[in-house]
């Protein structure tokens, strides 16, 4: 039997290298989150019209947690909004008036705080939420390839201002500002593809 201690180096397996994955894997988790997601949404429809929700929701839980004016409760926010996404749907009920009313209340709420007056990124999520709450909803009333094109460029936009908000470490949860950004970005650009395709 060898002694693996006699082994050279440079043939022994590389535990270094491979806690170094883990460890990436670890501090990665909100990347590997949204492309999962991605993935999940591009293969639950492949008409983009469909993923308005997706940059709408996204939108509606920075406005909210913008409001709030605590980062940390950006991912109860989507929680709820999935939550309250699912039960709609189970009730069979119509998804967009309930979504469209709750950004309208959000909306107001926002607009009656002190949100206008805080700093400019944490503000900025009001015509934001109006821009691309705008975009998701106008898409489902256009051709589906006019309307996966709108989709698309909302959810790319969107992913900018993720950067943004990832960069500067304010309005919503780092890890949530991370996950948004892969998952609006990668279902933008995979959107565009399949209608390319």
């Amino acid at each position: 039997m060898a002694d693996i201690s006699q082994t050279p180096a440079n043939l022994r397996p590389d535990r270094s290298s491979v806690g170094g994955a883990l460890t990436f894997l670890v501090h990665r988790w909100p990347t590997l989150l949204g492309l999962l997601a991605m993935a999940f949404s591009v293969f639950d429809d492949q008409d983009g019209r469909a993923q308005g929700i997706v940059v709408f929701l996204a939108a509606l839980v920075y406005l909210a947690t913008a409001v709030v004016g605590r980062p940390g409760v950006a991912w109860i926010l989507l929680g709820a909004c999935i939550v309250g996404v699912t039960v709609v749907r189970l009730l069979d009920a119509e998804l967009w008036p309930a979504l469209v009313a709750g950004a309208a209340s959000i909306i107001i709420l926002s607009l009656v705080s002190d949100l206008p007056r805080r700093p400019r990124l944490a503000a900025m999520q009001i015509p934001l939420m109006l821009v691309c709450g705008a975009a998701a909803v106008v898409a489902l009333s256009l051709s589906p390839a006019l309307g996966s094109y709108l989709v698309a460029a909302a959810l790319i936009g969107h992913g900018i201002q993720d950067v943004i908000v990832w960069r500067a470490n304010k309005v919503v949860a780092r890890s949530l500002a991370e996950f948004c950004l892969v998952l609006d970005l990668t279902l933008g650009v995979a959107i565009i593809i399949l209608q390319l395709t």
